[in-house]
């Protein structure tokens, strides 16, 4: 038996599915998680016994559709990532005489104004203008069809506007992956994305071809009411608006269930317009409708798989522009079921149970607004070596690791150094140093309280415990109280120029501590006070080593010159831009 039992709408980023079971609304969140809000689905036809009169239950069921229609899409704007405006002066005074009802009387005079201004663009604007042949000895008969006509070119052209609106846009393709959706499932095929995505995005049942409908059957009814003043026009149009829509909803109901040719042939226009209202939609938009359905007919959804939890994380952060959107969303979906993308990618179908999928999709929330992975993750690999990170340490860059071989250089493999790893933030230089050479001692030297935390997970972490200490200081103010000495100083200083911080990338300028980044006006100030106070804690001979922006190799090797260092030396990075300089203070 051919199932012909569910209808729907488009709505913001989400589709609303009315089934047997249920009126479902599935709305795709900015987290790209589907949530669904179910209602119950009993016709107010069924309701009211005495509505059900066969040519003006239409006109029931176009209102009722109507209200539900804005209560989903008020349940899909909730979901809206732009932050909400501070509420009207008038939406605080209905909020405070109505309480909870203000927001239905919004709705309800929200669908009073668009019936107004479709009766004006669709019925008084098509009738005013047709008004102009009467003076030609037009017939009625004629007038009426100029009349239609002219609605016919005003709903095109209407449409045809609207569509190249982006968030238009994007409500027609949710449009289409309804009516393929309702197309899969009436031809009782399973609901997966590849068998929707197959089937037609023009079906016969559509809000678009009951509109059609309702001018074809009005061309008909207003026909025989002649052609008088304007307002007897209006008024009678306004009367007959039951009574079209009663029809038209009858003529739909057949179209649903017949496929004969003067069936096709009554759809064909409705359809051809449907190439306006709808637009292929993608994977992500046929997974909504599906969930739509589903949830509408009380059909139990399987978990996703790794596969689909993967391409709708991809999916949900290219939409924000990330470049390493699919790598990223592997590496989130891997740390949620503690497994690599090696095993991902060879298990694409295993299913993933519905709270992993909810940690995950919350991981994606997170990189979505631009946080990076390794701050998510809580993890960065640098040289080799694992290391914690949280927000509050910068993050280990792979620039960073020519400065900790520029300094391997300087130790051998058995010699004993003494090391102080300077603004050590997360530790990772100082540790990887450690961890290289055995017989070096290193302190690790920070002023904030996060980065002493992190240091300190990190000393635990790669088991240097007996040959690194942290030590909490404002640059090198305690070493130079208590006479330390050094042979090695190395450090990653704040050098970003003060002006240039709300110029850098979001997922750095939002999330990695400014007092990191921020080198004072000319991105020099850590250099000078660092400079000149090595040269008290340095040993006869001792190396200061830099890592510096690509704009200051002159400035720092002329900073340490002027300060009695020698066979200062600027190394260029990989893509051959000044980043570490290197020198040795003169005995």
């Amino acid at each position: 038996m051919k199932r012909s039992n569910v209808g729907g709408q488009a709505v913001i980023e989400g589709v609303m599915m009315r089934g047997s079971k249920s009126l479902a609304t599935a709305v795709r969140t900015p987290t790209g998680n589907i949530e669904i809000d179910l209602k119950d689905n009993t016709p107010i036809t069924k309701k009211h016994k005495i509505l059900n009169i066969p040519f003006l239950r239409g006109f029931f069921v176009l209102i009722e559709s109507m209200k539900v229609g804005m209560e989903s899409l008020n349940y899909s704007a909730s979901f809206l990532e732009d932050e909400v405006e501070e509420p009207s002066k008038f939406e605080k005074w209905l909020d405070k005489k109505l309480g909870k009802r203000a927001n239905d009387v919004i709705m309800g005079t929200t669908m009073f104004g668009s019936f107004i201004f479709a009766i004006g663009l669709f019925v008084l604007l098509p009738t005013g203008i047709a008004s102009i042949f009467k003076g030609i000895n037009t017939s009625n008969v004629a007038l009426n069809l100029i009349e239609a006509c002219i609605r016919i070119v005003i709903l095109l052209l209407y449409m045809f506007l609207i569509s190249k609106m982006k968030d238009i846009y994007r409500v027609f393709q949710y449009h289409g992956a309804e009516h393929k959706t309702i197309f899969c499932y009436e031809a009782m095929k399973e609901l997966t994305v590849e068998n929707v995505k197959k089937q037609s995005r023009l079906h016969p049942r559509c809000g678009t071809n009951f509109l059609f409908l309702i001018m074809f059957v009005s061309i008909i009814i207003f026909s025989f009411t002649g052609w008088g003043g304007i307002v007897e026009r209006l008024i009678l149009r306004i009367v007959l608006i039951p009574v079209v829509t009663g029809i038209s909803y009858e003529l739909i109901k057949w179209l649903g269930k017949n496929e004969g040719g003067i069936a096709r042939m009554v759809a064909y226009p409705g359809l051809k317009l449907q190439l306006l209202t709808t637009k292929e939609p993608d994977d992500a938009q046929i997974e909504v409708a599906i969930a739509a359905l589903k949830a509408a007919e009380g059909i139990k959804d399987p978990n996703k798989t790794i596969e689909e939890l993967i391409n709708t994380g991809t999916m949900t952060l290219k939409d924000k522009g990330i470049d390493t959107a699919r790598l990223d969303a592997e590496l989130l979906l891997g740390n949620v079921i503690k497994k690599n993308r090696i095993y991902l990618i060879t298990n694409k179908e295993e299913e993933v149970t519905k709270e992993k999928a909810d940690k995950y999709f919350d991981l994606i929330e997170k990189r979505r607004n631009k946080m990076p992975v390794k701050y998510i993750l809580n993890e960065c690999e640098f040289m080799g070596i694992d290391f914690y990170v949280e927000e509050g340490v910068l993050i280990p860059r792979g620039d960073t690791e020519i400065l900790v071989n520029e300094v391997l250089k300087n130790i051998e493999e058995d010699e004993e150094k003494k090391v102080c790893d300077l603004c050590c933030g997360s530790g990772a230089i100082g540790i990887s140093l450690a961890h290289l050479r055995k017989n070096i001692k290193v302190d690790l030297i920070d002023y904030y309280p996060i980065p002493q935390k992190v240091t300190k997970i990190n000393i635990e972490k790669n088991n240097v415990v007996d040959r690194t200490s942290f030590i909490k200081s404002d640059l090198l103010n305690e070493a130079i109280e208590n006479e330390r000495k050094y042979d090695i100083i190395v450090s990653n200083p704040p050098y970003i120029e003060e002006e240039e911080i709300n110029n850098l990338m979001d997922d750095v300028k939002k999330y990695e501590p400014h007092t990191a980044l921020n080198g004072g006006i000319d991105g020099l100030n850590f250099y000078r006070k660092i400079v000149e106070q090595s040269k008290k804690v340095l040993n006869d001979n001792g190396i200061l080593a830099f890592e510096i922006g690509y704009n200051q190799g002159e400035a720092v090797s002329l900073l340490m010159k002027e300060n009695n260092f020698k066979d200062v030396k600027v190394i260029k990075d990989f893509a051959s831009l000044d980043r570490v300089v290197i020198g040795q203070l003169i005995d």
